[in-house]
């Protein structure tokens, strides 16, 4: 099947930002008082920051998230650095932008983070558009931002290709109706309840299957 658009996850699918986000969270929960290491941070990176918060504070304000996300955004920010782009994402971008497929972020990440990361790696470049979580109604695991992300591209369904490291992108995608790809970038890049039309290890093993 030859596809037309991407429709891609950011976090632990195009660039590895896990270490930074997981510091990012520790340190301002901590000003909470709330004592949670980075590690504990690990199952959650890629999901809302709402819903990130919610895992550690009950039932909260709409004023404390958009004070915490602030916050988490400092810290992110200060050490950007050390956030890395993949190098197989890289090359999947590539080859979308120079035969002419559509490639579209679908991600959780807010979007006063995400206009940081695309201006950090250029992903302008390579990307037609894109959706985060503050764009759509309903975070992952709910299908809105790869829906969207999709009527961004104007292809149709069967014509795209959804690609992302968790098993909520999975879910999101398959609730979508929208073909799925996992790629294994970690111990959390499994899927229990949910079956990915196609497993990678790197997302450079995807350009044979978009060529066919």
């Amino acid at each position: 099947m030859k596809f037309k658009a991407l429709l891609l996850d950011l976090d632990g699918t195009l660039i590895d930002s896990a270490q930074n986000l997981m510091l990012s969270w520790s340190l301002t929960l901590s000003e909470q008082g709330i004592n949670v290491k980075p590690e504990q941070i690990k199952p959650y990176v890629g999901l809302s920051p709402r819903v990130i918060i919610s895992k550690f504070i009950n039932d909260p304000s709409d004023e404390l998230v958009e004070r915490l996300k602030e916050r988490r955004k400092y810290y992110f920010v200060k050490n950007i650095d050390k956030v890395k782009i993949y190098e197989d994402a890289l090359e999947l971008l590539v080859f979308a932008k120079q035969n002419g497929i559509k490639a579209a972020l679908a991600t959780s990440m807010g979007n006063d983070m995400l206009d940081e990361i695309i201006k950090h790696f250029e992903l302008d470049k390579y990307l037609c558009c894109w959706v985060s979580a503050e764009d759509v109604k309903n975070p992952k695991p709910a299908p809105d931002v790869f829906l969207k992300a999709l009527e961004k591209t104007k292809e149709e369904k069967d014509k795209a290709l959804g690609v992302g490291d968790r098993e909520y992108d999975i879910l999101a995608l398959n609730s979508a109706n929208i073909k799925s790809a996992l790629v294994v970038r970690d111990e959390y890049s499994f899927c229990k309840t949910a079956k990915p039309d196609y497993v990678v290890n790197k997302l450079s093993e995807l350009i044979p299957l978009i060529q066919a």
